[in-house]
């Protein structure tokens, strides 16, 4: 069942990095706020013409970027996915990396546009924002993170995804 939400209920997206920069919102799930703008229609020549410094967008529309120079690109892709969709995985972090020369984050986002998990600056999961996390083949881990944040983090049930996707961001 799709619930529909009103345009005014939605949220301006949760940068992984404050203060954040202009930044190109390829999906409708959000408002726009500052410098965070939402392109319902997604990659545009308006969206181009706004000279993002950061794109957050799903796996498709980010995929399909990969083969576009975007100059004014500097900060950050993120990607979004809503619970029981694909994650992201090793493979589509590098491509990303390599495609775009940024960091890239992940993160979950709920049906009425509120932030389920997100990956900080450390890439040791996502971090639980959420009272009913998205689990699906994830665990949940208590240690503490590299970025300082003491809050719980979804992370691969198979550990060592975890290191071969820490390990991404070592090099």
């Amino acid at each position: 069942m799709v619930v529909r939400v009103s345009w005014h209920r939605r949220r301006a997206l949760v940068y992984p990095i404050q203060p954040p920069p202009k930044t190109a919102i390829l999906v409708p799930w959000f408002r726009s706020s500052g410098v965070l703008r939402v392109f319902r229609d997604g990659w545009t020549e308006e969206a181009a013409a706004f000279a993002p410094r950061a794109i957050a967008g799903t796996l498709a529309q980010l995929d399909a970027l990969t083969g576009m120079r975007i100059p004014s690109l500097s900060h950050a892709v993120i990607v979004l996915t809503h619970p029981g969709e694909p994650r992201l995985t090793e493979s589509d972090h590098n491509r990303f990396w390599f495609a775009f020369r940024v960091p890239v984050f992940e993160q979950i986002i709920g049906e009425r546009g509120e932030l389920l998990a997100a990956e900080c600056e450390a890439h040791g999961g996502l971090h639980i924002e959420s009272e009913n996390p998205p689990l699906g083949e994830m665990k949940i881990d208590d240690s503490p993170c590299g970025c300082g944040r003491k809050t719980p983090r979804l992370v691969p049930a198979d550990s060592r995804e975890l290191l071969r996707s820490v390990a991404v961001y070592a090099r």
